[in-house]
């Protein structure tokens, strides 16, 4: 095996890969977005870079999350040999000030950097080297977005990377990206490219269908008549296309059309704007509760409806759509035919099957992706009932009433558990796609699809990293499901498209012109139509 060698190098041992040479040198060449698989090296390749610039400047990497960025800065300090400082929210802007121009290498959140170039404690000017981790990150007003516009204009020697499994599904998105971050060119490799298929290990992606209840399409069916009855009032005033064959794309389109409408006539608004912001908020109410029980179960949207019912009637300032969908009659009868009806979703019994089967065949690590917490909390408990099995439930910091969330030192801990065994089945919402340090395992479930490319491919990623690996995806046939499995999947084929050359040039603003445009650019990545409303 051939190994790195440079003066700036510590004596570590670390692989030579000609792919992760090649993109490192093209890297160096001009401003990068580097789209790799996961677990095929980025950091390996901004290393590389890194130990090119080192002479020229100074050096900032950036990661989206403090375990990640912890992560880099370990790494880092391993194989550099220069002093590697980390930036976190934990150390105050007074002792970052000096530290911002005697450090070698900085690695930081975005959030950290974007509050001290916005006040003015920093510029980054004299930094050789600037690099983006989990690039598609830079939406509309993320951190990563200012940071790149700064950056570019004032560089001196500017040289910006960008590293990402998935940046999105069109050609406009990847060069606003680009433009945002100041990188004119991209580099793309996947499983199929010469110099990198040795490295690849095979995923085998399975989908498992089941159907969908007759007691769940009778109160889907009751919660669609609720839909079409709040969407026909939206509909007959102008605010929305069409009144039957709803998305929640439509909605969400209704909604800013309501908000416009409302700045425009503001102060003194017509109260039949009031009423109708409300039955937009109603109407997306009634849809997540529609996603919720064809995709989930009935237990999931009776724990939702419960939530509703409490906020409506326990607090002072709770929202009026809350309020009028409690007391509303067709939202009555659809949580009466519900508790009638409390059949769980077969998805649970084919997940249990299909867990102990791969524990059978020698599987030993899993990651069970589940969008909603309540759902993780139920899939949990009925895994326990396999012997093999230690799940353990994995959700984010955020916490909502009667259930908290986790800290970060909670989230290690169990990550450090399941790392040594302790735990083998993690039980994850979206808070274990992307910005922790999760090992890999060796299958990966997908308790419902995802419409968006990113998080497919994210999620898919925890897998196949040091030998073969599995992806089942769940899906309840005559749902949401559908829609969303072939949408991610058509969303993942045209990207792959975009960069079936390998590499792509992209015309960057100069310095001037971006001095004088700050627009932010909305992405369209994903489908809203399986926008769940909590992790």
């Amino acid at each position: 095996m051939e190994t790195i060698t440079h003066k700036f190098l510590k004596g570590e041992t670390l692989e030579d890969r000609q792919y992760q040479s090649n993109i490192s040198k093209a890297c160096l060449e001009q401003s990068t977005l580097v789209i790799l698989p996961t677990g095929m090296g980025k950091t390996v390749i901004a290393l590389r870079v890194i130990l090119e610039r080192l002479e020229y400047g100074q050096i900032l990497l950036m990661a989206p999350t403090k375990p990640l960025a912890e992560q880099h800065a370990e790494f880092f300090t391993k194989f550099l040999n220069a002093e590697v400082v980390l930036f976190t929210g934990a150390i105050s802007p007074k002792e970052r000030i000096p530290l911002w121009s005697t450090s070698k290498v900085i690695v930081s959140t975005p959030q950290v950097v974007s509050k001290d170039i916005e006040n003015n404690r920093i510029t980054l000017e004299d930094f050789s080297l600037v690099v983006f981790d989990e690039a598609h990150r830079a939406v509309g007003n993320y951190a990563y977005v200012p940071i790149g516009k700064h950056y570019h204009s004032v560089a001196k020697n500017h040289l910006a990377v960008g590293m990402t499994a998935s940046p999105g599904s069109s050609k406009s998105e990847i060069i606003r990206l680009c433009h945002d971050l100041g990188i004119s060119a991209v580099e793309n490799r996947d499983d199929s490219d010469p110099d990198v298929v040795e490295y690849i290990q095979p995923i085998k992606t399975r989908w498992v269908t089941v159907g969908m209840p007759d007691s769940v399409k009778h109160v889907a069916n009751q919660l669609r008549s609720l839909q079409d009855y709040l969407c026909g009032k939206l509909y007959k005033q102008g605010f929305l296309e069409r009144p039957r064959k709803i998305s929640t794309t439509m909605l969400l389109k209704a909604g800013k059309n309501l908000q416009a409408k409302y700045m425009q006539t503001k102060p003194n608004t017509p109260p039949q704007i009031f009423t109708l912001m409300t039955t937009q908020a109603m109407a997306m109410k009634v849809a997540h509760a529609i996603l919720t029980i064809e995709t989930q179960g009935i237990s999931q949207f009776l724990d939702y409806s419960t939530r509703i019912n409490h906020e409506a009637q326990t607090k002072k300032k709770g929202s009026r759509a809350n309020k009028w969908l409690s007391s509303n009659p067709d939202w009555k009868i659809a949580i009466e035919i519900a508790e009638a009806n409390k059949t769980e979703n077969p998805k649970l019994e084919r997940l249990i099957e299909l867990i102990d089967l791969q524990f059978q065949t020698g599987s030993n690590r899993f990651i069970v992706f589940s969008e909603i917490r309540y759902t993780a909390s139920i899939i949990v408990e009925k895994l326990s009932s396999i012997k093999q099995a230690k799940p353990v439930r994995f959700v984010g910091q955020g916490s909502r009433e009667g259930d908290k969330g986790m800290t970060q030192k909670e989230q290690k801990d169990i990550l450090n558990r399941f790392r040594t065994g302790e735990y083998n089945i993690l039980v994850a919402t979206s808070v274990g796609e992307e910005g922790l340090d999760i090992p890999s395992t060796d299958v990966v479930i997908f308790y419902e699809p995802v419409s968006s490319a990113i998080r497919l491919i994210q999620r898919r990623g925890r897998t196949g990293r040091n030998r073969p690996g599995e992806v089942f995806i769940f899906v309840t046939k005559e749902s949401r499901d559908e829609a969303a499995l072939w949408s991610s999947r058509g969303k993942e084929e045209k990207m792959h498209s975009l960069f079936s050359a390998g590499r792509i040039e992209i015309d960057l603003p100069t310095p001037e012109e971006l001095s004088f445009t700050e627009k932010s650019v909305k992405s369209g990545i994903g489908s809203v139509q399986t926008r769940f409303e909590t992790d």
